[in-house]
C-alpha cells in the first residue's frame, strides 16, 4: 500500500459524508436545493431595512398574480369563453384563487363600505366646490336630473340629495383602471376588439418548480379556448419569465456541462487511448461537483441555478491536476513510479491552486448572493478534484500506461515551442499583441444595468406590453415607501405625497401611481368633508328643495363615524390593493404608492430624498448603481490579486522571472476585454470577474513551465525521465482545450451578461495558452532542444 494510503481513506471517507449528505438534500428535506428566484441573487437594501421588507413583500405579492385578457369582437362569444377559461383555471392546479365573474357580493361590497360614510366621502373637485361656490352642485343635480341617461332613482335622491356619492364612486372606478363592468365581467375596449379581465391567485411561489411544471396544462388550456372561440388570449405574470429562466438555465447547464463533459472524453481518448485515464477525469469531475454541490447547499441554504450555469463549467476546469498527473504517466511509460510522478507535480499543482483560488474567491467580496455561491461552488469544486488527485491517483494509476513511441502531437508542440528560442518571437509577438489589446481598450464601455442577468422572451414582452395598453395598469416594480408613527400620520402623509404626484403627472414627468389614499382619506380629510357637506346641507338644503319640488325638506341628521383603514382592509374592496399597506414594519407604520411609466425619475428621488420618511424603490437602478460600483472594487481587486500572485512568483522564481510568468495573463485579460469591446458586447462586473479567473487559471500555465527550469536546475544533464518539457505542454494544452469548452461555452448564452463573460474567457485563455511559452527560460529551451533530438535520435536506432 502507499505511503499516501490514511490520505486516500479520510477523502474517501469524507466524499461518502458527502454522498449520503446528497442524498438527504435530494430527497428528505421538504424544499428542493435548487434555487430559480433572479430576486434571490441581488443584494439587501443596504441603507433601509424597511425599504428592503416592503420591497421584499410588495415583490411576492405582485409575483404570485396572473392577468388574462380574453378579446373577440363577438361579445357574446367573448363572455362564454371568459366563463369557460375561469371555470377550467380552477381545475389546472395553479391558482388558489380565481377572479373572472365578479359575484354580487363582491359588487355590492362597495356600496357595503362606502355608502354608510357617503357624507365623508368627497373627490378633490367637490372639495373645491363646496368650499368656495356650493351653490353649483344644485346645478350639478339639476343637470343628473333632466339627463335621460344619469339613471337617477328616487332612492338615490332620497339618500343622497346632492349626488355626491355617484361623483366618489365614479372616480374610484376611473383610479382602477380602464375597466366597466358588463355581465359580471370586467370589460374593456381596445382598437375594435372587447378584451375581458381574468385575474389568478398562484397556490405557491412563482419560482417552485412544481408549479412551473404545470405550465404546459394552462398552455394546452389557452390554445384550447382560443380555438374554439376563435379569441385572443394573452397572459402575463411573473411565474411566465421564472419559467423561461429556469428552462433556459437547464438547457444552458446542458449544453455547457454535456459540452464540456463529451469534449473532455474525446480529448482523452484522443491523447491516452484507454479507458484508465477517462474514468480518473470523471472521478475528479464527480467529486469536484459534488462536493461543491453539497457545501454550497449546506451554506446557503439552496443553489442557484444562475450558479449552476457557470459551476457547469468547473468541469474543465477542475481536471487540469488529473491532465499532469496523467500526462506524466504516459511519457514515462514503462519506468512509471506513482509517487515520484506525484512529487514530480505536487508543487506546480499546489501552486496553481493557490493562484486559481486567489482568482475564484476575489469574487466573495460581491454583496450578490449569485456570485458568491459562484465563487463558493468553484473554489470547493476545484480543491476537491485537487485532493482527488493528490490522494486518490497514485493508488488507483500505479501501472505504467501502454508503451508509446512519442507523445502526441509532439512535433507540432516542438515546432512551437522552438518558435519561442528566437529572440524576436520572445519580444516582439508579445508586444503586438499587447499593442492591439490596449486600442480595442480604449472604446471599451460599460454597461451595469442588472436585467442583462435576464434574458427576456420577445413573446412574453410583447404580451405584457399589450395588456399594458389595453388594461392601463404597469407591472413596473418603481413606489415610493411612505412610513409614519401610526395609521393616521400615515394616510395624511399619503394624501400630502399624491397631491405631489399630481403635479409631477401633470408634468410629464409620471405617468400615474396608484395609493391606498385614492380609496381611503385620513380621518381628519373625512371630518373636514363631513363639515364641508353639512355646511352645504345647511346652506343649500332649501334652495335644493324648492327647485326640485321635494315634498320633505333636505335636511342633515348623520353623525360622523370615520371609516378607518381595518373597515378597509376588511373589505373585498381592498383586494388588488391591501399589498400596498404594509402594517408596521420595524416600528413605523408603511405603505406604498406604485408607481407606473416614470419618465423623470430624477425628480421623484430629488423628492424623496427631501422627506426623511419617504423612500424611492427601484431595485434594479439601486442593484444597477451597486454593479457599478462593485465593479470599481472589483478592479481594485484584480489589481492587488495581480501584484499578490507577482510577489509570490517573485519569491520563488526571482523578480525578473516572476515578470515573466505575470505577464501572459495580463496580456491575456487586456485581449479578452478588447476582444469583447470589438464584438459589440458592453462590458460590466462579469467581465471584470472573468479577468479574475484568466488571471488565476492563466498564471497554472506558465507556472508549469517555469517548474521545468527548476527541475532543469536540479538536473543539469537534462535527463528525459525526470524533465519533460513536452509531457507538460500537452497537459496545458489539454487543460486549455477543456477550459475553453467549458467557459468558452458560456459564449453560447441567451443571457448577455453570461455570454459576454464567456467571450472574455474563451479569448483570454486563448492567448494566455498561447503565451505560457515566454515564462520558459532560452536555457530551458535548449536542454528541451537536447531531448527532443536524443528522442529522435533513439527512435531512428530502433
Amino acid at each position: 500500500m502507499p505511503s499516501n494510503s490514511k490520505l486516500a481513506f479520510a477523502w474517501l471517507f469524507i466524499t461518502l459524508v458527502f454522498i449520503g449528505a446528497l442524498g438527504y438534500q435530494l430527497t428528505v428535506r421538504n424544499q428542493s436545493p435548487i434555487e430559480t428566484n433572479i430576486l434571490a441573487l441581488l443584494p439587501e437594501n443596504r441603507q433601509d431595512p424597511i425599504a428592503q421588507e416592503a420591497f421584499d413583500q410588495v415583490a411576492n405579492s405582485m409575483s404570485d398574480k396572473v392577468i388574462f385578457l380574453i378579446g373577440g369582437q363577438d361579445k357574446q362569444v367573448l363572455l362564454a369563453a371568459s366563463e369557460q377559461l375561469s371555470t377550467e383555471l380552477a381545475t389546472v392546479g395553479l391558482f388558489s384563487k380565481v377572479t373572472g365573474r365578479i359575484s354580487q357580493n363582491v359588487q355590492q361590497a362597495w356600496g357595503e363600505l362606502y355608502f354608510p360614510k357617503r357624507f365623508q366621502l368627497l373627490t378633490p373637485e367637490q372639495q373645491a366646490r363646496l368650499q368656495h361656490t356650493p351653490e353649483l352642485q344644485n346645478q350639478q343635480v339639476l343637470q343628473a336630473l333632466y339627463n335621460p341617461f344619469s339613471g337617477v332613482t328616487g332612492n338615490e335622491l332620497r339618500s343622497d340629495p346632492f349626488l355626491l356619492f355617484r361623483d366618489f364612486l365614479s372616480q374610484l372606478t376611473k383610479q382602477s383602471g380602464n375597466f366597466q363592468l358588463t355581465d359580471g365581467f370586467l370589460t374593456t375596449d381596445y382598437q375594435g376588439k372587447d378584451y375581458i379581465l381574468i385575474t389568478a391567485d398562484l397556490s405557491d411561489s412563482a419560482y417552485s418548480l412544481s408549479l412551473q411544471r404545470q405550465l404546459p396544462a394552462l398552455t394546452t388550456l389557452e390554445n384550447s379556448i382560443r380555438q374554439q372561440y376563435n379569441v385572443d388570449v394573452l397572459h402575463t405574470g411573473v411565474i411566465f419569465y421564472a419559467a423561461h429562466g429556469t428552462e433556459s438555465a437547464k438547457s444552458e447547464i446542458s449544453t455547457i456541462g454535456l459540452g464540456s463533459l463529451l469534449g473532455v472524453i474525446v480529448l482523452l481518448l484522443a491523447v491516452y487511448r484507454s479507458p484508465l485515464p477517462i474514468a480518473l477525469a470523471l472521478l475528479s469531475i464527480s467529486c469536484g461537483l459534488l462536493s461543491a454541490f453539497v457545501l454550497t447547499v449546506a451554506i446557503f441554504g439552496k443553489v442557484h441555478l444562475f450558479s449552476l450555469v457557470f459551476g457547469a463549467s468547473l468541469i474543465g476546469v477542475s481536471i487540469d491536476y488529473a491532465f499532469h498527473f496523467l500526462t506524466d504517466r504516459l511519457a514515462a511509460g514503462k519506468t512509471w513510479n506513482a509517487q515520484q510522478g506525484l512529487q514530480h507535480i505536487f508543487a506546480a499543482i499546489t501552486l496553481g491552486l493557490i493562484t486559481s483560488l486567489i482568482g475564484y474567491l476575489g469574487m466573495l467580496i460581491a454583496p450578490f448572493p449569485g456570485l458568491q455561491q459562484l465563487s463558493l461552488f468553484s473554489a470547493i469544486g476545484l480543491t476537491a478534484a485537487y485532493a482527488t488527485v493528490v490522494c486518490w491517483y497514485p493508488i488507483l494509476a500505479r501501472k505504467p500506461s501502454q508503451q508509446r513511441n512519442a507523445l502526441p502531437f509532439m512535433h507540432t508542440m516542438t515546432a512551437w515551442l522552438n518558435l519561442w528560442q528566437k529572440p524576436v518571437i520572445r519580444v516582439a509577438f508579445p508586444s503586438i499583441i499587447f499593442i492591439v489589446a490596449l486600442m480595442g481598450m480604449y472604446h471599451a464601455d460599460y454597461n451595469d444595468d442588472i436585467r442583462q442577468l435576464q434574458a427576456l422572451p420577445s413573446d412574453l414582452k410583447q404580451q405584457e406590453a399589450t395588456i399594458k395598453s389595453i388594461t392601463g395598469v404597469s407591472s413596473s416594480q418603481q413606489m415610493l415607501l411612505v412610513k409614519a408613527a401610526d395609521e393616521q400620520d400615515l394616510l395624511n402623509q399619503l394624501q400630502q405625497v399624491t397631491q405631489q404626484l399630481d403635479t409631477y403627472q401633470q408634468q410629464g414627468a409620471l405617468g400615474g401611481y396608484q395609493s391606498i389614499s385614492q380609496y381611503l382619506p385620513s380621518e381628519k380629510t373625512q371630518r373636514d368633508n363631513f363639515a364641508l357637506v353639512k355646511q352645504l346641507y345647511q346652506q343649500q338644503g332649501d334652495a335644493l328643495t324648492q327647485q326640485l319640488k321635494l315634498n320633505a325638506p333636505v335636511a342633515f341628521e348623520q353623525t360622523f363615524t370615520p371609516l378607518t383603514i381595518d373597515d378597509f382592509l376588511a373589505s373585498p374592496v381592498a383586494d388588488p390593493l391591501r399589498f400596498m399597506w404594509l402594517g408596521k414594519l420595524q416600528g413605523m407604520q408603511s405603505a406604498i404608492i406604485m408607481l407606473s411609466d416614470v419618465h423623470q425619475p430624477k425628480i421623484i428621488q430629488q423628492f424623496a430624498t427631501q422627506h426623511l420618511n419617504i423612500s424611492y424603490l427601484n431595485k434594479a437602478d439601486e442593484v444597477s448603481l451597486l454593479f457599478g460600483e462593485y465593479r470599481v472594487r472589483v478592479t481594485e481587486l484584480l489589481i492587488g490579486a495581480t501584484l499578490a500572485i507577482w510577489a509570490l512568483l517573485t519569491w520563488r522564481y526571482g523578480m525578473k522571472k516572476g515578470i515573466l510568468l505575470i505577464l501572459p495573463p495580463v496580456i491575456a485579460g487586456c485581449v479578452g476585454i478588447a476582444v469583447t469591446t470589438i464584438t459589440g458586447v458592453p462590458l460590466n462586473l462579469f467581465n471584470l470577474l472573468a479577468l479574475i479567473l484568466i488571471l488565476g487559471i492563466g498564471i497554472d500555465y506558465t507556472l508549469f513551465f517555469a517548474e521545468q527550469d527548476h527541475a532543469i536546475d536540479d538536473n543539469a544533464e537534462g535527463n528525459s525521465e525526470s524533465v519533460s518539457t513536452q509531457s507538460t505542454f500537452l497537459a496545458i494544452s489539454l487543460s486549455a482545450a477543456t477550459t475553453l469548452l467549458s467557459f468558452g461555452l458560456l459564449a453560447l448564452s441567451a443571457t448577455q451578461a453570461i455570454h459576454s463573460f464567456g467571450i472574455t474567457v474563451l479569448t483570454g485563455i486563448i492567448v494566455a495558452w498561447l503565451l505560457a511559452p515566454l515564462s520558459m527560460s532560452v536555457q530551458s529551451m535548449s536542454v528541451h532542444d537536447k531531448q527532443t533530438n536524443n528522442t529522435r535520435h533513439n527512435e531512428a536506432n530502433e
